[in-house]
C-alpha cells in the first residue's frame, strides 16, 4: 500500500475533483469559496517549498507560476467589484472552481513525480510529535462576542498556514480545528470591557478526531505577514479577510497575558468576526499518527 504523509492525504480529502465538489454550478462565488481557495494555494506553496532542485521541479514551478496568474485575474476581478460598491464577489464559483481544479491537478501530478522522494514526504509512516508552544494559525469561521457568547459554546476555525516540522507538513491548510468557550463576560458600561477565553480541544484529520490542547496566543495577522507578498496564497489573503468579516466587521479586544484571555476596552464588548486570523499556542504536544 502506498504510504502517503499527512499533507498528501489531507490534500486528497480537500482537493479531490469528487463530482459533488466539481459537478456544483452557481453563478456566483461565496465567500468561503475564496477561502478553499486560498488554503489550497497554501498547501501548494509548502509542497512546492519541499521540491528539490532540478528540471521536474522547474516545470512544477513553472505551472505554479500560470496558477499565480490566474489568481491574481481573480483578484483583480473582484477588486473592480467591489469598488463599484455592488452586492456579490464580482466572480463566479465556477471560475473558482477552475483555479482549484488546477491546484488539484498540479499536487497529483508531483505526488506522481515525486512521490516518497521529495523532503516532504520522508518517513511518511512515522508519527509527527508538534511540541508544546507550536504556534497554529488559523481563521475564526464564525463571530464570537462577548456579548452574546455563552460558557461551552463550540467554535469552530481552519488552519490557515500550513504547519510545519522537521522538513514535512504536519498541519495542511484547511485542517478543522474545534474550541469551546471557556470563559466569558459581558461588558458593563461604561466602565468594564467585556472579556472572552477560548481553548481548542480537538483537531480532525483525514476524518479522525484527535484531542489537542491549545489557546489564543495572538489575534489578528501578525505584523511581519501584514504585507507578505511570498507565496501564491497571499494572493487571496490580500481580499479575504475584508470579505468573510463583512463590511462592518471589525476586531475589538487584545490578547492579555499567556491565558489566551481576549478583553476589550472600557465599556466594550469582545468582538471577533468571522474571517478574524487567530493564532493558537499548543499547551501539550500534539501526535499525529503515521499515514498510509
Amino acid at each position: 500500500m502506498k504510504l502517503r504523509t499527512l499533507t498528501g492525504l489531507a490534500l486528497a480529502l480537500l482537493l479531490s475533483p469528487s463530482p459533488s465538489l466539481f459537478a456544483q454550478s452557481r453563478d456566483d462565488a461565496r465567500p468561503r469559496d475564496l477561502q478553499r481557495l486560498e488554503e489550497d494555494l497554501a498547501n501548494l506553496d509548502a509542497e512546492l517549498g519541499a521540491l528539490e532542485p532540478g528540471q521536474d521541479a522547474d516545470r512544477f514551478r513553472e505551472r505554479a507560476e500560470e496558477i499565480r496568474e490566474e489568481t491574481i485575474y481573480l483578484k483583480v476581478k473582484v477588486r473592480h467589484h467591489q469598488r463599484t460598491g455592488r452586492e456579490g464577489m464580482g466572480i463566479s464559483y465556477d471560475e473558482v472552481q477552475d483555479v482549484r481544479r488546477s491546484v488539484a491537478d498540479l499536487l497529483e501530478d508531483m505526488d506522481r513525480a515525486f512521490g516518497a522522494a521529495t523532503p516532504g514526504r520522508r518517513e511518511a509512516a512515522r508519527d509527527v510529535v508538534l511540541p508544546v508552544a507550536t504556534e497554529i494559525r488559523v481563521r475564526l469561521d464564525h463571530e464570537v462576542s462577548s456579548r452574546t457568547a455563552r460558557i461551552e459554546d463550540r467554535i469552530e476555525v481552519s488552519v490557515q498556514t500550513p504547519v510545519q516540522h522537521d522538513g514535512r507538513v504536519a498541519l495542511a491548510a484547511g485542517t478543522r480545528i474545534r474550541g469551546i468557550v471557556r470563559e466569558v463576560e459581558p461588558a458593563q458600561r461604561p466602565s468594564k470591557g467585556g472579556r472572552l477565553v477560548l481553548e481548542f480541544d480537538s483537531v480532525w484529520v483525514e476524518r479522525e478526531r484527535l484531542d489537542m490542547r491549545g489557546k489564543v496566543a495572538a489575534v489578528g495577522a501578525p505584523p511581519a505577514d501584514r504585507n507578505k507578498k511570498a507565496g501564491i496564497g497571499a494572493v487571496v489573503g490580500g481580499i479575504l479577510g475584508g470579505i468573510l468579516g463583512g463590511k462592518d466587521g471589525a476586531v475589538i479586544g487584545a490578547i492579555l497575558g499567556g491565558g489566551g484571555t481576549v478583553v476589550a476596552g472600557k465599556g466594550e464588548d469582545v468582538t471577533l468576526p468571522a474571517g478574524t486570523e487567530l493564532t493558537i499556542r499548543l499547551e501539550r504536544a500534539l501526535t499525529l499518527p503515521a499515514t498510509r
